[in-house]
């Protein structure tokens, strides 16, 4: 049976809903999807991004906060690569793992984060950063220090409403993934460490409705492309919609799927 490549719409709009009901608020836009966006949290300020990924037989979770210092700049910690499986694997309903082939694996992270943004002009801007830590393994022996770096530049066409991003990243294996080692060589490419992110933001109503777009190369844990829309609810809180695209021989790692961004300032 071929692999699922869409997930379920009833599953995305249960999560919808549990998430977003409950709370009776809704978490604005610091990020693109997995690109940077070098909104760069206010001083004194704190900003809360929870990203919730729908697969066909899981559900990921990756939660971020973060701490304004001022002068543009920012810490925080990460949390992610946190699984909900959503199927039992005797149901049949889904094809199981090759068990002579390598399999794509990544590690729960928890992480400090950093980063600096310089402002070059009103329409360009850099910023560099790190999200630095712990790669949790089952036990303590098995957990090491992941890290992923990364600078970025962004250019604002304010005549279109449209701002452009070009940045490169560089991290290690307890970051991005590895294969699980089996009879056979991978099929695949090795886990690229190394790579270029791209993204563009599109405002479609001024202060309301923003489409958004990015992309990071390479195979690996973070190696897809991701375009949706970005609802700001307020100055404070908006909400994301976006389809996960796999890169070329990437989806071993990150498969086809639907995912929500939650963010809020406070």
């Amino acid at each position: 049976m071929g692999q699922k490549i869409f997930p379920s719409f009833k599953r995305v709009l249960i999560y919808f809903k549990l998430f977003l009901l409950p709370s009776g608020f809704l978490f604005s836009q610091q990020d693109l999807f997995n690109v940077p966006d070098m909104k760069i949290t206010g001083k004194d300020r704190n900003f809360v991004q929870e990203q919730v990924i729908f697969y066909s037989d899981r559900t990921q979770f990756d939660t971020t906060y973060m701490y304004g210092l001022g002068d543009n700049q920012e810490i925080g910690l990460y949390a992610g690569n946190y699984f909900l499986q959503t199927y039992s694997p005797q149901t049949g309903n889904y094809p199981t793992t090759n068990i002579l082939y390598p399999e794509a694996y990544v590690s729960p992270n928890l992480l400090l984060i950093y980063q600096k943004k310089i402002e070059a002009s009103e329409s360009l801007a850099f910023s560099f950063g790190t999200k630095s830590g712990v790669s949790l393994g089952q036990t303590v022996s098995d957990s090491s220090f992941a890290s992923f770096n990364f600078g970025m530049g962004s250019y604002e066409l304010k005549s279109l409403g449209a701002k452009f991003y070009l940045g490169a990243y560089m991290g290690n294996n307890a970051f991005f993934g590895r294969y699980k080692q089996k009879l056979l060589p991978s099929p695949e490419p090795g886990v690229q460490l190394s790579g270029f992110m791209y993204g563009l933001s599109v405002e479609i109503i001024p202060n309301r409705l923003d489409f958004l777009c990015d992309s990071i190369s390479g195979v690996n844990s973070l190696g897809v492309s991701v375009c949706g829309f970005s609802h700001n609810l307020s100055e404070e809180y908006s909400i994301s919609f976006g389809y996960q695209i796999p890169n070329y021989r990437g989806s071993n790692f990150n498969p086809h799927a639907f995912l929500i961004e939650l963010n809020g300032y406070f």
